[in-house]
């Protein structure tokens, strides 16, 4: 039985220094893709290989919030709740070989979306998930599994309970992006209002063209028959 081999964390809106790549300025599509997909600075190699929901998985990828904490705040709770058909909506309608499909806090789900009673910067303790025990949590947190085939097996999100209401979707559709195997953040002032993968911002609220661009490579559309 092929066990879960790779783990890697990591946070949003946090200044962690395996958490993003600095850049001066515009990137290439090129080079933009293989920064957010494969951590590579601007004309350096890949730093680990790709990771993605296999294709069966990825045209009915399964997302749904677990069992929110009572001490969440609630009117961030429903906000968040909105939120997520929202970003579904927004990834699905991008033209990439994938599928979200919301399912039931009682229903199997391949992203988990913890709603957490802990701050931005508090060690996260005590959530039922020991892979993310002992974490740092910033804005957000997305924690995902592979297989040795590079195929994404299981996600968690985790979201804070002290995000600004203006910031929830932002941070929401973000860490969904993210958990779709492309987990690295950028840093530069370019993309603060381009980019949902910028670093230093929680403004963008739909993905740019190059957010776009990168998904549909990394879910290549089928082509028509």
């Amino acid at each position: 039985m092929r066990g879960l081999i790779c783990a890697l964390s990591l946070l949003a809106g946090a200044a962690m220094a395996q958490d993003y790549v600095e850049v001066d300025g515009p990137l290439s599509d090129d080079a933009f893709y293989d920064l957010v997909s494969c951590r590579a600075a601007p004309g350096q190699p890949c730093r680990f290989d790709r990771v993605r929901w296999s294709p069966d998985r990825a045209r009915g990828l399964r997302i749904g919030f677990a069992a929110v904490d009572p001490a969440y705040p609630g009117e961030l709770a429903g906000h968040l709740d909105r939120a997520l058909d929202l970003a579904i909506s927004s990834i699905n309608g991008i033209g990439a070989d994938l599928a979200l499909v919301r399912v039931a806090k009682s229903e199997e789900a391949d992203i988990r979306i913890h709603l957490v009673a802990f701050g931005d910067g508090d060690v996260l303790i005590g959530t039922g998930e020991p892979a993310i025990d002992g974490e740092i949590l910033g804005a957000a947190l997305v924690h995902v599994w592979w297989d040795v085939d590079g195929h994404l097996t299981q996600g968690i999100v985790v979201m804070a309970d002290d995000i600004p209401l203006p910031d929830a979707y932002p941070v929401l559709l973000e860490e969904i992006t993210q958990g779709l195997g492309l987990l690295t953040d950028i840093r530069a002032e370019y993309y603060e209002s381009r980019s949902v993968f910028s670093e230093d911002s929680n403004s963008v609220t739909k993905h740019g063209e190059q957010d776009i661009m990168a998904i549909r490579r990394h879910y290549p559309p089928q082509a028509e028959p």
